[in-house]
């Protein structure tokens, strides 16, 4: 009989998170919105990950200090996760952590994005891009443009009813069925 895989207490240096035991060659980051209450939606992508075996490492941290520069927060717990993680073969960020857009961009990172920021700062970096990429959004977020989401990839939800916290329960195995159905197509 296997021992249950572990989920442990990490210090990020920038902030704390959380490693769910897995596979190191297959880590996942995931990447808070800007608040914490943005969790379920979040597990909604990273659950099926750890479900087959994956490595995640979760940042646990809110954007509170609004003097602070949003693109620099985001980037800085993407590294720090990054720095962890060693080899990073997934980003999974919600609507403000996308701003974490150019390292992934830079790195190659296959990318989901939840409730995706189209604005100037993630767009130049979702278009160059080379990693594939998964769009989650609702018809209910004034934020999402499902027919550019489309325009940067084929892969898309788009939930109807959802708005931006994207947390309805009746759109959380939707959610992870296009997890895990991208995840899958990304190869061993």
């Amino acid at each position: 009989m296997s021992r249950p895989r572990e989920i442990r207490p990490v210090d990020l240096g920038v902030c704390r998170g959380y490693e769910y035991e897995g596979d190191p060659s297959r880590t996942a980051i995931a990447l808070p919105g800007a608040r914490l209450n943005g969790m379920p939606a979040l597990w909604y992508a990273f659950a099926p990950l750890y479900e087959n075996g994956w490595r995640v490492i979760l940042v646990w941290d809110e954007f509170v200090d609004r003097s602070e520069d949003a693109g620099d927060w985001a980037r800085r717990r993407a590294k720090a996760a990054a720095g962890l993680a060693g080899t990073v073969r997934l980003l999974i960020a919600k609507s403000l952590t996308t701003l974490a857009a150019p390292l992934a961009a830079d790195f190659g990172w296959p990318a989901v994005w939840l409730t995706p920021l189209f604005d100037d700062e993630t767009m130049p970096a979702l278009r160059r891009r080379t990693a594939p990429a998964l769009f989650v959004g609702g018809t209910a977020d004034p934020l999402w443009d499902g027919d550019l989401a489309r325009e940067l990839s084929s892969d898309v939800l788009e939930l109807d009813g959802a708005d931006h916290g994207l947390a309805r329960i009746d759109h959380a195995q939707r959610v992870a069925d296009a997890v895990a159905a991208f995840s899958g197509r990304l190869g061993p």
